[in-house]
């Protein structure tokens, strides 16, 4: 087998049929050069662009993508709910349907649209640059985009089966009440006020998600579970990462230093 072949097997052939004709899911190159510009933007052209500029407000731009994100997440759940969850497809071992009927297609389809909407989120970290939010971009934020996307985009282009889907579906409940969160926290500090009790728990439901997921792909090593395991690989070692990250901002945010006793 020569290398075009070896590439065509690997890339193509294992592929899933239904999702690898959809848009951004075959090209090798497309995804990463959008994650290249993400980076040069945000990590060097655009602090070079904003270097002397005023901060851009945005409030009611960042207000309707804080809307959009909360209704376009609960319509994912939602389609993922329809397509089988919790009535057909349970939380356990689930055996990969890679069919075309209504309900996996519907399941491989809002995958896709999932990936898509990783893309999207790719947005936010723009208008941190524009409102010079330089401490907001951090390395766990800009690591947690890439990440996503590339894990995303890979399960959708191979396996986007109801088991593989889980992450999505909790990822995408998580996003609805984080979402909401920054919505109400951007109609000032009255508000704020009240929503402060509330932020360390925004953090804390991000970790637990990470936990859950991590147990649930956790199964695919079960001998009782016949499944592709690189997918559940490559998920627990970017949740894995994700969590000390997480768990990290937590502890540095939330956690009262211990006073020294003389």
């Amino acid at each position: 087998m020569g290398l075009a072949e070896v590439y065509d097997f690997y890339w193509n052939e294992n592929a899933d049929k239904r999702t690898n004709v959809l848009p951004l899911i075959a090209s090798p190159f497309v995804i990463p050069l959008i994650l290249f510009a993400y980076l040069y933007f945000v990590l060097k052209c655009g602090p070079e662009f904003m270097k002397k500029r005023k901060p851009y407000s945005l409030k009611t731009f960042v207000r309707f993508y804080n809307i959009f994100q909360i209704v376009t997440n609960a319509y994912l759940v939602y389609r993922m709910l329809t397509a089988g969850w919790f009535t057909e497809i349970s939380v356990f071992c689930e055996i990969p349907d890679y069919s075309y009927a209504p309900k996996p297609l519907k399941l491989a389809r809002t995958m896709w649209l999932g990936t898509m909407l990783k893309v999207f989120d790719l947005i936010e970290t723009g208008v941190f640059v524009l409102r010079k939010k330089n401490k907001q971009i951090s390395f766990l934020h800009v690591y947690h985009h890439v990440s996503t996307i590339l894990l995303a985009w890979f399960i959708t282009k191979y396996v986007p089966v109801a088991m593989a889907s889980f992450n999505l579906l909790v990822n995408c409940t998580v996003h609805v009440i984080m979402y909401t969160y920054y919505l109400l926290s951007s109609f000032g500090s009255t508000v704020q006020k009240f929503l402060n009790p509330f932020k360390r728990l925004i953090t804390t439901i991000q970790m637990v998600q990470f936990i859950i997921l991590m147990l649930h792909n956790g199964q695919s090593f079960l001998p009782s579970c016949p499944v592709p395991r690189m997918p559940a690989v490559a998920s627990i070692v970017i949740l894995i990462i994700n969590f000390v990250l997480f768990y990290n901002f937590y502890q540095k945010n939330y956690k009262k230093p211990v006073e020294k006793t003389s």
